[in-house]
C-alpha cells in the first residue's frame, strides 16, 4: 500500500477553505444567474472571514506538515491575513464595476484561489510547494488581469503577464533543478545544509542560485526583471492592479527571504552583491522612470518598481531587525498602494461616465479633487506615505530599514533610499498639484457613480491603517518582529 505524507489539516485549513469556497461560489452562481454581485459579495466575504478565523486560531503555533514541505508560523499567518484583507478590499472596490455585476462569481472565485496560492507560497519550505503556490496564484492573476474583456488594454495586460510570467516561472524551475542536481533535495533546509558542506565554486550550485534569484526577482518586479510591471499594472482592472501591487509583492518578498535565509545562506557571497546592485538600480531607475510619466496609473506602477528596492535593502542587510522592518514595510505598503489605486479607480469611473475610459493622464485629473474631495484627500495621503512622510506608516517602514542599513555598514544604501524618496516626492507633488488646479475648478461637476460608497469605504479602511498604523507603529512592529523571529527560527 502506498502511504502518503501526514497532513495537519488544521494547519492548512485557511487554504482548504479558500479553495472550497471558490468552487462553492461557482456552483451556487450557476443556479442563481442574475444575482452574481450579491452572491459574490456574501459568499466571497464569508469564505475570506472563515479562512481568516482559522489563521487567527493558529496564531503563535509553529507546525511543519506535508512531509516538511509546508510550515505554518507567525510569518505565514501575517501573509495570509494581509492577503485576505486586501482581497476583501478588492471585493468592496468591485461592487460598482459593471464587469463584476455580470461575472462576479468567476472574478471572486479566481481571487479566492489566488489567495490560497499566496498562502501556500508564504509557508513553503520546499521548491516544489513554492512552485505549486506560485503557479496557482499566477494563473489566477493572468486571467484577472485580462478579465475586462471589453478593454483591449486589459486583454493585452493579461497576455503580456502570461507570456512573461511563464518565462519567470521556467527560470525558477530550472534553478531549482540545478540545485537539486547539486544537493539531491528540493527542501530548503536540506539544500542549505548540502551547499554549506559542498563549499564554494560548484557550478551547479552557482547556476541554480543565479536562476532561482532571477525567477524570484521577476516576481518581485525588481530591475532589470521589471519589464512586465508598467504595462500589466496600467492595463489590468485597477482593483486587480492594487491587489497585485500590494499582496503579490508581499508574497514574492517572503518567498525570496525564505529562500535566501534557509536554502542559500552558503551562497550569500554570490547573491548579496547582486542584490545590492539590483536594489540601487531599482530604487533610482524606478523613481526616474516614474518622474517622466504623464499617466497617473502608470506613474504609480513605476513607483511600485522603485518600492521593491527598499525591500531588497532589508534582505541584503539580513538581520532580524532588518527583516522586521521589511515585513512592517510590506504589510503597510499593501494598504498604501491599494488605497492609492482605489482612489484612481474612482477617478476612472468618472472618466467612464464622460466617455474617456482608460485615460488617467495628469491633464484629466486636474481639479478632480474638488469634485471628489474624500477620494482625492485619500490619494494625497497615500502619495505622501509613498514618499515617506510622517506620521504615516510609509515613514516608519523606510526609517526602520534605512536605520538598520546604517547600523550594519550599508549606509550608502540608506542614502540611495533617501535619494529615491526625494525623486519620488517630485512626481507625487505633480499629482497633488494637478488634483487641486484652481484654474480648472469651475469645470468640475461630478454626480454620484455606481459603487462610490463601497469604494470610499475601501479608501477609508486604508487611511485608518496608513495613519493609525503610523501613530501606533509599536504594535505593528511587534507583530512584524514576531514574524521575523519565525523566519530566523526556520533557518
Amino acid at each position: 500500500m502506498i502511504q502518503g505524507p501526514n497532513v495537519d489539516w488544521f494547519a492548512i485549513a485557511p487554504e482548504v477553505v479558500l479553495i472550497g469556497g471558490a468552487f462553492l461560489l461557482l456552483l451556487v452562481a450557476a443556479f442563481a444567474r442574475g444575482y452574481e454581485r450579491g452572491i459574490s459579495v456574501i459568499l466571497g466575504g464569508a469564505t475570506l472571514a472563515a479562512s481568516a478565523a482559522f489563521a487567527i486560531a493558529a496564531w503563535g503555533d509553529s507546525v511543519v506538515t506535508m512531509a516538511g514541505a509546508f510550515r505554518v508560523d507567525d510569518l505565514t499567518e501575517v501573509v495570509r491575513l494581509t492577503v485576505m484583507a486586501v482581497a476583501v478590499l478588492v471585493i468592496l472596490l468591485s461592487i460598482g464595476w459593471p464587469r463584476f455585476r455580470e461575472h462576479g462569481s468567476e472574478f471572486t472565485a479566481l481571487l479566492l484561489l489566488a489567495c490560497a496560492g499566496m498562502g501556500i507560497v508564504a509557508g513553503s519550505t520546499s521548491f516544489v510547494t513554492l512552485f505549486v503556490g506560485l503557479e496557482l496564484f499566477s494563473l489566477c492573476l493572468y486571467v484577472l488581469c485580462g478579465f475586462d474583456g471589453k478593454s483591449r488594454a486589459s486583454l493585452e495586460a493579461g497576455f503580456k503577464y502570461l507570456v512573461l510570467g511563464t518565462i519567470g516561472s521556467i527560470v525558477l524551475v530550472y534553478g531549482a533543478a540545478f540545485l537539486y542536481g547539486q544537493t539531491g533535495s528540493f527542501m530548503y533546509a536540506e539544500v542549505g545544509a548540502s551547499l554549506d558542506k559542498a563549499g564554494a565554486g560548484e557550478w551547479l550550485a552557482i547556476t541554480g542560485t543565479a536562476l532561482v534569484l532571477v525567477g524570484l526577482l521577476f516576481k518581485v518586479g525588481a530591475m532589470p526583471f521589471h519589464m512586465w510591471v508598467p504595462d500589466v499594472y496600467q492595463g489590468a482592472p485597477t482593483q486587480v492592479t492594487g491587489f497585485m501591487a500590494g499582496a503579490t509583492k508581499l508574497v514574492a518578498f517572503v518567498a525570496l527571504a525564505r529562500v535566501a535565509l534557509e536554502a542559500l545562506p552558503a551562497e550569500q557571497h554570490l547573491w548579496q552583491p547582486v542584490l545590492i546592485v539590483v536594489a540601487i538600480v531599482t530604487i533610482i531607475g524606478g523613481a526616474i522612470a516614474a518622474l517622466v510619466q504623464n499617466d497617473v496609473k502608470r506613474m504609480l506602477s513605476w513607483s511600485s518598481v522603485s518600492a521593491a528596492g527598499y525591500g531588497l535593502i532589508a534582505i541584503v542587510v539580513g538581520t532580524a531587525f532588518a527583516y522586521e522592518g521589511l515585513l512592517y514595510y510590506l504589510v503597510t505598503y499593501a494598504a498604501i498602494t491599494f488605497g492609492a489605486f482605489a482612489a484612481v479607480e474612482v477617478f476612472q469611473r468618472d472618466l467612464d461616465r464622460d466617455g474617456h475610459a482608460g485615460d488617467t493622464s495628469l491633464d484629466r485629473i486636474r481639479a478632480w479633487g474638488y469634485g471628489r474631495p474624500f477620494a482625492a484627500l485619500g490619494l494625497v495621503v497615500f502619495l505622501l506615505a509613498f514618499a515617506g512622510f510622517p506620521p504615516t506608516v510609509g515613514f516608519i517602514g523606510k526609517l526602520v530599514i534605512s536605520g538598520q542599513a546604517v547600523t550594519d555598514g550599508y549606509a550608502y544604501l540608506a542614502v540611495v533610499g533617501v535619494v529615491g524618496s526625494v525623486i519620488g516626492l517630485a512626481y507625487y507633488l505633480r499629482v497633488i498639484l494637478a488634483l487641486y488646479d484652481r484654474s480648472r475648478k469651475s469645470d468640475v461637476e461630478l454626480p454620484a457613480v455606481a459603487g462610490l460608497g463601497a469604494a470610499n469605504l475601501a479608501i477609508l479602511i486604508c487611511l485608518v491603517v496608513v495613519i493609525g498604523g503610523g501613530i501606533l507603529s509599536g504594535v505593528g512592529l511587534d507583530w512584524a518582529g514576531d514574524a521575523a523571529r519565525a523566519l530566523a527560527a526556520g533557518r
